[in-house]
């Protein structure tokens, strides 16, 4: 009995230390690398997989996650219902949070309507600043160009302003999703039109931030829409469909987004 109490004694400070040692491991870990990465929301077939650009790291929203199991999201550009799910009468949460809370286990997620139609991108450029001091967001979701593009805004123009946007956002440690264009089949062989899409997409590309592809997604689910014998419309962007399948398409890049590694080296953003 003696010589087990002596062994017991013997061996309790190292237990001790290495239950200590374990535990400040786990609490300095982010919890994104702690939990196994759900499965991302699955996007209904009818709306098509074009608008699903997974891979690219949301690493300020990571941080929050792991911070406080909550994620602020400030939605800006017109008609932002377009892109967190159709209007909601029974007074519930908007489609997107509802999914991304649904997926992500304990995530708090809260979203900051601030859309105002009709703005272009320059104004909007300079209303972020004042709505992410007041507000603190961890992601901007921002519907952009297709203002710009009935303005007929220059591209150029157009490009400085989104891009400069999107600079800041990324220095004050907020990560950005772009939407694109809406998809109008009015609009198909518009030069300026496609240009200033195309223009949204380099953009993307050579700032390194997500782009939801919402013309190519819209024109997929007009193409579904024709092909069950409904009848086409001019807009896709304006139906309680396409509204629900922009809020899938973003909930599941964000759930990528959140639990993607980040590369070791990031790629140089353009100057």
């Amino acid at each position: 009995m003696e010589r087990t109490a002596n062994f017991l004694a013997l061996i309790a400070k190292p237990v001790a230390m290495l239950s200590l040692a374990v535990l400040a491991l786990a609490l300095t870990r982010p919890l994104a690398a702690q939990t196994v990465a759900p499965e991302p929301p699955v996007v209904p077939k009818e709306c098509g997989q074009t608008g699903v650009v997974s891979g690219m790291p949301l690493p300020n929203s990571a941080l929050a996650l792991q911070q406080s199991k909550k994620v602020k999201i400030l939605a800006i550009g017109a008609s932002p219902s377009a892109v967190l799910g159709g209007w909601r009468r029974d007074g519930s949460p908007p489609l997107l949070e509802q999914v991304l809370e649904k997926t992500i286990k304990g995530l708090d997620v809260e979203i900051i309507n601030r859309g105002f139609s009709g703005e272009l991108a320059e104004a909007a450029g300079e209303r972020i600043k004042i709505e992410v001091a007041l507000n603190h967001p961890d992601i901007v979701l921002w519907q952009v160009g297709t203002n710009d593009a009935l303005a007929h805004v220059p591209v150029e123009n157009f490009r400085l302003s989104v891009s400069n946007a999107v600079r800041w956002l990324k220095s004050h440690n907020i990560d950005v999703i772009l939407v694109g264009l809406h998809y109008m089949k009015q609009m198909v062989k518009d030069p300026y039109y496609q240009g200033l899409r195309k223009s949204l997409g380099e953009i993307a590309t050579s700032e390194n931030v997500l782009r939801i592809g919402r013309y190519e997604a819209m024109e997929v689910l007009a193409r579904t829409t024709a092909a069950s014998g409904q009848p086409e419309q001019e807009s896709f962007g304006l139906t309680d469909a396409g509204y629900n399948c922009m809020a899938q398409y973003i909930a599941h890049n964000i759930t990528v987004g959140i639990f993607a590694k980040l590369p070791k080296t990031p790629p140089k953003s353009a100057n």
